[in-house]
């Protein structure tokens, strides 16, 4: 088999470096001689198919067939087919990304197989699985929220503004929401699974049911959206940190 590209030492890692001329599937030309993005080892990168590696992109996973990782990705997991993933995408160990799958923006895979643009059609109900690793079920899916305490045990206040009021058994609308599902600091709610809500801010976990259909975007390990009913406080004494 003729190889298409060597690995170069660079600090910790290994830069690739090409050996031939190909086309990538995103359309971008690599010439003889380019340098390409950073591996743990020859393991990392098949020799076979289109597939590549570069900008600033690390993997410690796989990469294999015409998939092609580029930005500032970082892939633990398996990228494999027609799959693309670019921006500040992540792939966990646990999780493959292949067939025509988009990975970009913030998201980070953790479950499961992705095999879509998630982002780009708004499948947030795969999104959620993939992300956070939770099902909806009829439509709804719950999700945590730190928030404030205040004197009245049935109501909390905004982490982000102080004003704004979370009251247990009610609704909470957000009227002024960033709709760019690739925005990943827009404005909305944000929420999250308990595997990753021990870092944000605020004394309570509110525990809270959202419709799919009110979500805007699903990535960075978190869920946007516009509006949400709280169901009640989070009592649990353990919560795992990442």
């Amino acid at each position: 088999m003729e190889k298409k590209y060597k690995l170069i030492k660079d600090s910790y890692w290994y830069r690739v470096k090409a050996l031939k001329d190909f086309i990538l599937i995103t359309g971008e030309t690599i010439k003889k001689g380019d340098i390409g993005g950073c591996v743990d080892s020859e393991d990392c990168l098949s020799q076979e198919g289109l597939c590549w590696v570069m900008n600033e992109a690390t993997v410690e996973g796989k990469v294999s067939d015409n998939a092609v990782v580029k930005d500032y990705a970082h892939i633990y997991g398996k990228v494999s087919g027609n799959a693309i993933v670019k921006d500040y995408g992540f792939v966990g160990e646990n999780a493959t990304v292949t067939g025509n799958a988009v990975v970009q923006a913030y998201q980070r895979i953790h479950y499961g197989t992705v095999t879509a643009d998630l982002l780009g059609t708004k499948d947030w109900a795969s999104a959620l699985y993939a992300e956070l690793g939770v099902v909806p079920n009829d439509g709804k899916v719950l999700l945590y929220h730190r928030v404030w305490s205040t004197d009245n045990p049935k109501i909390f206040v905004s982490d982000y503004n102080r004003d704004f009021i979370y009251e247990i058994g009610k609704e909470a609308v957000e009227t002024d929401v960033t709709e760019d599902a690739l925005s990943d600091y827009g404005k909305g709610f944000l929420f999250t699974s308990l595997k990753f809500i021990g870092p944000w801010e605020g004394d309570t976990i509110l525990e809270c049911e959202v419709e799919v259909p009110d979500i805007v975007t699903v990535q960075a390990s978190k869920v946007r959206a516009r509006k949400c009913r709280v169901i009640r406080v989070y009592k649990e004494e353990e919560i795992w940190i990442v």
